[in-house]
Parts: structure tokens; C-alpha cells; sequence
């Protein structure tokens, strides 16, 4: 396969995947609030934070106020990871590896990419956001699943699957070093009980919480929240998961000796820690560690099979 091609495909994966996480974000955000006091400030900023986007927002928008955020994260083509944005890259990059993938792929990149222009304008009520945030979600696993059932298990497969683990598992960590130190401030006494509902929201965002009580059975806490999303070895958006996933498809791949490596080191990283014990500033350190490690994987790709 061209490197060109194995390029488009493997950013095809990532933009999919980031624009259905996104959605999945705004929806488990939009439930929280719900179940908070009426009077809780909420920081929207927070969703900005995740995406890692703050200085182009700033530039961007006079304040944080919701409509604004929704505006940048769902609509505003100028903001690269925005959906509108991510499924716009998606298609352009499914464009020219259209024959490589089932057709049907193709129309619905499509057919998603104008649906999000014209209603991702229309966003400025939660109703009407999170219908659009279900058709997107909807629509990826669509996507998802007709790459899993009408693909070809080649090269392409592989490196299409491997853009896809690799965002999964940045959105992942973004969610819990975000979500879980800022969200809600924890020195605001009112709002203490509702820690554990906070704890539910991270979950739900990483359509997490039907497998966490399935899996651990026991109470929703932040030590079994993190140690479920980090090192969990069966659920799908874990970050181990998602790992020995890329693993699995690099080996496939020839020559990938560095690339897996990249990914070894990640694994150790992970394998160092004890997820269920990292709170405050060492979940944070060990989050930005493991981000690190994600970058390093994703330049490791880029250099051994996209660069002439």
C-alpha cells in the first residue's frame, strides 16, 4: 500500500473516532448538569481543556460562556479538532482511499459531513444538541462496524484500526486529567456529595458506566474509575486496550520493530503504575507521562511508514 494511502487511512481513523468522542463528551456533559444543584456554576472551559485548545478559543471567543463553547467544539471549522472540522478531514482523507475501504463508508462519511454543516448551526439548546450528538455517535458506529464486517483484514484494515486506538486512548487520558481534577471544585462543601455523580459523567462520556458495574461491582469511586479506564484489559476504551490493540495491528505490519517498541513503552509506563493509587498531582504527571508516550508512538508511525 502507497504511504500516501496508508496516511489518509490512518487519520481517516483518528478524525472518526475524535469526532464521535467529542460528541460523546458534550451529551455526558449536558446529563451531568441535570443531576447537579441548579445553582452549580459549571466551567465549560473544561471541555476546551480536553481538546487541548485553550489559546485558539481565546483568540477566538470574549468569554467561556456555553453557547460559545458548543459553537468552538462543534461547528467552528477554523477550530481543527472541532466535529464539523474532524469530519470534513475524515472524508478528505477517505476520499482518495475510498476504493481501499466499503463503499458504504464512504456515503456515510458523507452523508455526515453535510448532516454536521447544517445542523451543527443549530446546537443553541441541549434538546436539539444532543439529537445531533446521537447522530453522530450513531453514525460513527455505523462507520465502525462496516469496517469491521465488510473489510478486508490487509494493511489498510491495520492502519485504519490504528489511528483509531491511538485517539481513543489520548481522548481517554484528556477526559480523566480534566474531568476529574476540574470539573467540580471539591472545596465547594455543597458540592461534595456529588462527587460520585461526577465520577458517573467521566464514565458516561467514555460509554463506560453499563461495563464499570458490570465489571466491578461495587460503588462508583474515583480510584475504581481510573484504575477501570487506565488498565482495564477487556474494555474497549481503556487505555491498556487500546494499546495492546495497536500492538496487535503493528505487528502485522512490516518492519514495525520501532513502532512497537514505542508502544512497549508505553505499556511499561502504565505497567509502572498503580492507577487505582494516583490522585491529584500524581494522576496528573502520570497522565501527562502517558500522553507523551502516546505523541512519541504516533511520530514513530509517521516517520517509519508516512515520510519518503
Amino acid at each position: 500500500m502507497l504511504s500516501r494511502l496508508a496516511q489518509n487511512l490512518f487519520w481517516a481513523g483518528r478524525y472518526i473516532e475524535r469526532a464521535e468522542s467529542t460528541s460523546r463528551l458534550i451529551n455526558a456533559t449536558s446529563l451531568l448538569l441535570l443531576d447537579m444543584p441548579r445553582a452549580t456554576a459549571f466551567d465549560w472551559r473544561a471541555l476546551v481543556e480536553i481538546v487541548g485548545a485553550e489559546d485558539l478559543f481565546a483568540q477566538r471567543y470574549p468569554d467561556d460562556s456555553e453557547a460559545n463553547v458548543m459553537r468552538f467544539l462543534v461547528a467552528d471549522r477554523l477550530h481543527p479538532s472541532s466535529i464539523a472540522s474532524c469530519l470534513a478531514s475524515a472524508r478528505e482523507n477517505l476520499r482518495s482511499a475510498r476504493d481501499l475501504v466499503p463503499r458504504e463508508v464512504w456515503e456515510d462519511i458523507n452523508g455526515l459531513h453535510l448532516f454536521i454543516a447544517d445542523e451543527g448551526q443549530h446546537i443553541e439548546s441541549r434538546l436539539a444538541r444532543s439529537r445531533v450528538m446521537d447522530h453522530v455517535v450513531r453514525n460513527a458506529r455505523h462507520m465502525a462496524g462496516l469496517i469491521e464486517s465488510g473489510m478486508s483484514r490487509d494493511a489498510a484494515y491495520d492502519m485504519f484500526m490504528l489511528g483509531l486506538q491511538l485517539e481513543r486512548a489520548d481522548m481517554t487520558t484528556r477526559i480523566i486529567d480534566v474531568r476529574s481534577a476540574d470539573l467540580l471544585d471539591e472545596d465547594i462543601s455543597e458540592l461534595r456529595p456529588y462527587q460520585t455523580v461526577q465520577w458517573i459523567s467521566v464514565l458516561k462520556s467514555l460509554s463506560a458506566f453499563q461495563m464499570y458495574r458490570r465489571h466491578v461491582r461495587v460503588r462508583v469511586t474515583g480510584a475504581g474509575v481510573i484504575r477501570f479506564l487506565l488498565a482495564d484489559s477487556a474494555f474497549p476504551r481503556s487505555v491498556r486496550f487500546c494499546l495492546n490493540a495497536a500492538t496487535d495491528r503493528l505487528v502485522r505490519l512490516p518492519t514495525s520493530s520501532r513502532c512497537v517498541g514505542a508502544v512497549d513503552s508505553a505499556v511499561q509506563v502504565l505497567n509502572d503504575a498503580d492507577p487505582g493509587t494516583l490522585t491529584g498531582y500524581r494522576l496528573s504527571e502520570f497522565l501527562d507521562r502517558m500522553q507523551i508516550e502516546l505523541s512519541a508512538i504516533n511520530d514513530t508511525i509517521q516517520s517509519r511508514y508516512f515520510q519518503q
